[in-house]
């Protein structure tokens, strides 16, 4: 029996990597084996994904101890390698393009092993961006190449690699969505209460990016004075969110405003209960856009450029900048689609983003491993 070995390490690749764990599970053909690297202090995967998609005993832990990115790189890529050596896969699935994807690629390129590349091919050109370099690389080590949407395609054969080692399978965010969302729609319990649905914005914060400044931060606190006129706006403290605001003296700016309601880091199932009901998404981070477009959620994102353009050209994805009067603008016409045409009329749910992306990637193992 061939071996298999995924590893993943933030948030966004474990999601890419559990639904194609349990599936590859449940055809039984491989031994799959998981490595996990996390910082020291976190989880190496969030609780609900290990209990949905069963992973557990073929798991491999990395513990990264503080320091600086380079430090936590070398320790992955070090145990990493002890683990490898070990197993001896047969193929490695790279998950994610964060710095343990980018150790794993790493690893198993000097080891001499075949590598798999999940969720490649996506581009935002913005070489600042520390992920985007991450997928350069691995791509360019990779053997065989899943691709979410078609843009990964293009990028990937406009970058020299064969096209009879591209595979269009479809985004595994989405099987992930599909898994989750089955159990949060079990539970009654409201993720808000007092919070109905579709009558309330989401606002996701990332504290270390556009909004890390008091600047940025007062503009956001200006508009959401504004908006929650309107409706109620619902902000999640994500880890490091309500530091920031101390940091910057604005916890009662933001937390004594009439309409906007500050809540504990929700579950992910959660998180996208609170998605598919929302009115809109307002956010600078990538994460969730995949899932507002199949959700159909109009989702504004505070960013210059996307890595994902399936969702902003035929999703419910629009960039938008820092422009405080913009922002409102598209929040004023989401808010008033008779006004103007609303922004989900065109949107589309992109080619085989349907749930079953990890079913046509062991296809295609079937084939080539």
């Amino acid at each position: 029996m061939k071996k298999l070995l995924l590893a993943a390490g933030s948030k966004p690749g474990t999601l890419l990597l559990a639904p194609l764990y349990k599936a590859l599970k449940k055809k039984g053909a491989y031994q799959s084996v998981v490595i996990l690297a996390a910082p020291q202090g976190a989880e190496p995967i969030i609780r609900e994904l290990a209990a949905s998609f069963g992973i557990g005993e073929a798991s491999h832990t990395i513990t990264l101890q503080d320091g600086t990115p380079v430090e936590q790189l070398a320790a992955a890529m070090t145990g990493m390698e002890k683990i490898m050596l070990i197993e001896k896969p047969d193929l490695v699935l790279v998950c994610g393009s964060d710095n343990a994807a980018f150790g794993a690629a790493v690893t198993a390129a000097k080891l001499g092993l075949p590598i798999a590349a999940v969720d490649s091919g996506l581009r935002s050109y913005e070489r600042s961006d520390a992920e985007e370099v991450n997928r350069v690389v691995i791509d360019a080590m990779a053997d065989f190449h899943f691709v979410s949407e078609h843009s990964g395609e293009y990028n990937l054969i406009n970058e020299g690699v064969a096209d009879e080692k591209v595979f269009f399978a479809g985004n595994l965010l989405i099987d992930s969505l599909v898994g989750l969302m089955e159990e949060a729609n079990n539970s009654d319990i409201p993720p808000v209460p007092d919070a109905k649905p579709k009558k309330y914005a989401l606002l996701l914060l990332n504290p270390a990016g556009r909004f890390s400044a008091k600047e940025p931060l007062e503009m956001m606190q200006r508009l959401l004075k504004e908006i929650s006129g309107n409706v109620t706006v619902v902000i999640p403290l994500v880890a490091g969110l309500d530091a920031l605001l101390q940091q910057h003296g604005m916890v009662e700016l933001f937390g004594e405003m009439e309409g906007v309601k500050m809540i504990e880091p929700p579950q992910h199932a959660t998180l996208l209960k609170l998605l598919r009901d929302s009115l809109l998404l307002l956010t600078d981070i990538e994460e969730m856009q995949s899932e507002a477009t199949v959700m159909n959620v109009p989702c504004l994102t505070i960013m210059d450029t996307s890595a994902r353009p399936a969702t902003i050209e035929i999703g419910t994805n629009a960039l938008v900048s820092l422009d405080e009067e913009d922002i409102k603008s598209r929040i004023h016409d989401i808010l008033h689609p008779g006004t103007h045409k609303h922004i989900t009329s065109r949107s589309k749910i992109p080619e085989k983003w349907d749930g079953a992306a990890a079913g046509r990637i062991i296809a295609v193992l079937d084939r080539v491993v």
